[in-house]
């Protein structure tokens, strides 16, 4: 993985969406979109940021700096490329492990499903990790019961390659299908 690929969040585009780093301006749409139990689902009961500006602050710190400069997680805001203010939904992709591999999350605003906009973020970002970052795999694990993620994997080019039994997922565990691409 090349260092200097680490040194910000780039703005990545696609025919419909812009992925940029947050901002704070961001933060009220992310909290009430992100906190709702239909985004929730699946996740495993994930932290939610507090309702407080220095919490948001500290989040943005992290995700746009510190665990970027460790080369840990990329996080974007997903956008419609002609309102880039009006967030879709988030995607990630970090774990990095051997410099070689890599696992995406993504979660779009329940207002937004049906549109294609994860398939088309997340094709987005395998190239990047693919082309800028040089790596050779990238995955992805859903819990068992999230069969429209199921199809958001495979629009995108994804193999599942099976079943993971009481995995750690959020703060519990599930079951959950792997998937993944490679180079």
């Amino acid at each position: 993985m090349p260092p200097a690929a680490f040194s910000t969040i780039p703005t990545l585009e696609t025919q419909r969406l812009t992925l940029r780093a947050f901002s704070l301006e961001d933060i009220p749409v992310y909290r009430r979109e992100f906190e709702k139990e239909s985004v929730q689902r699946y996740l495993g009961g994930v932290l939610i940021l507090k309702d407080d500006t220095k919490d948001a602050q500290n989040w943005l710190r992290n995700i746009n700096d510190r665990l970027l400069k460790q080369k840990l997680v990329f996080t974007w805001l997903i956008t419609q490329r002609s309102n880039v203010s009006e967030s879709v939904g988030r995607i990630d992709i970090g774990g990095f492990t051997n410099k070689k591999v890599a696992e995406v999350s993504y979660y779009i605003w329940e207002k937004y499903w049906g549109n294609g906009f994860a398939a088309e973020a997340l094709k987005r970002v395998v190239d990047f990790g693919f082309n800028d970052l040089k790596l050779e795999r990238i995955q992805a694990v859903l819990d068992v019961r999230n069969t429209a993620s199921e199809k958001v994997l495979v629009k995108a080019g994804f193999e599942k390659e099976g079943l993971l039994r009481k995995y750690p997922l959020g703060k519990g565990v599930s079951d959950v299908f792997m998937f993944a691409t490679v180079r």
